[in-house]
């Protein structure tokens, strides 16, 4: 998720005097938490502030206003914060105190501090003072509101917050121009993380802004894999909606998008259709092809399908086979050796996007060679960025003992530790487990507690009640595993007084299909969702064979979104280019790799609904 946080101010000079000398002015810039330090900056608030607390001046409390301006500029947040708590604004001017309000608003998403965020806008002096300021502090608390929704999901209400703040630019000024271009930039990429059902109008009577920004959305998504139709889709638009902000100044990754080179011609398939192989090949073959016969059925210009199989050749022989043979591009392989194969060459001779991925330390620059799978390390890591927004530092890590379970497992240790978080315990369950109760006594120290309980009863030779308790510093649990494990481990940990510990799992748990019964012991557990599972978010809902299990329904759906990838690989490859909405997650390029990253879901009750990042 990209959070669009307003956290610094920008201010004249070096000394903290701009409040009082030019009055107040827009500070805000976007940024994150993560800010190198100006020493010399800190420094001379540092000063300011020593200074200003051995004084008695009158003007103490717009001073301070100054130094906590002067903090945030040197990137000294936390100090910006604690500053900022030490003015009395009933001793602030009206300006000044609008310019205190929307210095804490930046603070607080700076540090995901949303409810306080919105306690600030809602504050009643505030709220009088709005309705009368002048244009730069409206376009300054529009700019704030929109991060403020996005940061907390509400992402239809940004994207209304940024078109109010687009109708405070003159259009037919320069300056304004560019920052209306960059206003809708930042609408489209709203746009592209909507759900498909949300997109659609239901009035089609509608004319405002918005309904036709969600009409243009709604068209690209639905033929994003057609270059050609999307062209076509996007004049017809521009033709209806002439007078509409986007049709004059139109998003720059949809217009370049409009003016690429556009898909593949022959694209060869390399799957190894035999053996143990067979049957995942066969699932992901079938979600391809559904993809195809999708857009054949709107009419797309497609290229043309080969499938060779890998299951007895070298790989070597097969690609090269299919490229003399035409092929301008090449889908596969999917088995793990057959990729490291391919990825030992230095280049490849057309372009070419694997159906799996290998560890970052294999990797080789190899050019022309993309790599796409179901790696779980992308949902882990989106995970750990999670919860580490939400402040959780101590985490207790349960994942199975398998290929894939180690890998995660590694990898969540890693990249947790590297933030700084701390890994509690880290279980490895074997698949044969069933008592998961006396697999987590241990690292929940239940076993500890009941050995303190029974010696305070022999030391005072009687009999006492007590109830076991659990460690108390853990502040997440990751579960890895599919459904019918994490029945088991859920009902575990609330067993051994761990109910209201927050847990989080990965995609695995779910399979697309609503099981409310079956499901209830899972509720409460947080999830990283496949967009193909969860309603509404896909154009066209995607229809694996439901007697398969969750790992073959999410090969499906890799191979439906391997047909959407062959036409958008050029552009995903640009600089800034938008990731693809796709049945795995948002699908983007980064260092040679497919990377995804997954929707937010729950259960409650049993029941697999939508949930706010």
């Amino acid at each position: 998720m990209i959070y669009a946080l307003a956290i610094l101010a920008f201010i004249g000079g070096c000394a903290p005097t701009t409040t009082q000398d030019s009055g107040p002015i827009a500070r805000a810039t976007l940024g994150s938490e993560e800010l190198e330090i100006n020493e010399s900056l800190v420094s001379q608030a540092e000063v300011a502030l020593a200074r200003l607390q051995l004084s008695d001046t009158l003007d103490r409390d717009n001073l301070l206003l100054d130094i906590t301006i002067l903090f945030a500029q040197g990137g000294d947040l936390e100090q910006s914060r604690t500053t900022l708590q030490l003015i009395n604004t009933d001793q602030l001017s009206d300006n000044f105190f609008v310019e205190y309000s929307l210095l804490g608003l930046e603070l607080d998403l700076a540090g995901r501090q949303l409810a306080s965020a919105k306690a600030r806008l809602a504050e009643t002096r505030f709220m009088t003072l709005r309705q009368n300021l002048e244009i730069h502090f409206q376009r300054r608390i529009l700019s704030l509101e929109s991060a403020l929704n996005y940061a907390g999901g509400q992402i239809r209400a940004s994207i209304e917050n940024n078109i109010q703040l687009g109708r405070l630019y003159n259009p037919r000024k320069i300056s304004d121009q560019r920052l209306i271009s960059r206003l809708h930039d930042q609408i489209w990429l709203q746009l592209n993380e909507l759900p498909f059902s949300q997109l659609q109008q239901t009035d089609l009577a509608d004319r405002s802004e918005l309904a036709g920004w969600l009409e243009l959305a709604a068209a690209m998504r639905y033929r994003q894999a057609d270059p050609s139709a999307q062209k076509n889709l996007f004049a017809v638009w521009q033709q209806s909606w002439s007078e509409h902000p986007g049709a004059n100044s139109p998003p720059a990754v949809l217009k370049r998008r409009l003016r690429g080179a556009g898909a593949p011609k022959n694209i060869a398939l390399l799957l190894p259709l035999q053996g143990q192989y067979e049957t995942p090949s066969t699932t992901l073959l079938n979600g391809f092809i559904s993809a195809y016969y999708e857009n054949l059925a709107q009419g797309a210009r497609l290229p043309k399908i080969t499938i060779y199989d890998t299951s007895s050749q070298s790989i070597t022989e097969v690609y090269n086979n299919a490229v003399e043979r035409g092929a301008d591009m090449v889908i596969g392989p999917m088995r793990q050796s057959q990729v490291e194969e391919l990825a030992a060459s230095p280049r490849l001779q057309v372009p070419t996007l694997t159906l799996n991925r290998l560890d970052k330390n294999q990797l080789n620059d190899t050019e022309n060679l993309l790599q796409f799978g179901l790696s779980a390390l992308d949902e882990v890591s989106q995970i750990a960025d999670q919860a580490w927004i939400q402040g959780q530092t101590n985490a207790l890590l349960i994942a199975p003992d398998s290929g894939w379970g180690l890998r995660a497992r590694r990898h969540f240790i890693d990249y947790w530790t590297a933030k700084g978080g701390a890994v509690i315990d880290a279980i490895s369950y074997p698949s044969s487990v069933n008592d998961f109760t006396r697999l987590l006594e241990r690292p929940l120290e239940i076993d500890l507690s009941e050995q303190r309980s029974l010696a305070l009863r022999r030391s005072v030779n009687r009999s006492l009640s007590s109830t076991p308790r659990r460690r108390q510093d853990i502040d997440l649990v990751i579960v890895l595993g599919y459904s019918g494990k994490v029945r088991q481990i859920k009902p575990a940990l609330d067993f051994l007084y761990a109910g209201d510990v927050p847990v989080y799992a990965t995609s695995h748990i779910y399979s697309g299909t609503q099981q409310i019964e079956l499901n209830r012991d899972l509720s409460g557990i947080k999830f990283s969702a496949m967009p193909w599972t969860l309603e509404g978010h896909m154009p066209r809902p995607l229809k694996p064979d439901l007697r398969l299990p969750t790992a073959y329904r999410q090969l499906y759906a890799l191979g439906y979104d391997a047909f959407i990838l062959h036409a958008l690989l050029e552009e995903l490859a640009k600089p800034n280019a938008l990731p693809v909405f796709g049945a795995t997650g948002m699908l983007r390029l980064s260092e040679g790799r497919i990377k995804r990253t997954e929707k937010w879901a729950a259960f409650e009750n049993g029941q697999v609904v939508p949930a706010q990042p």
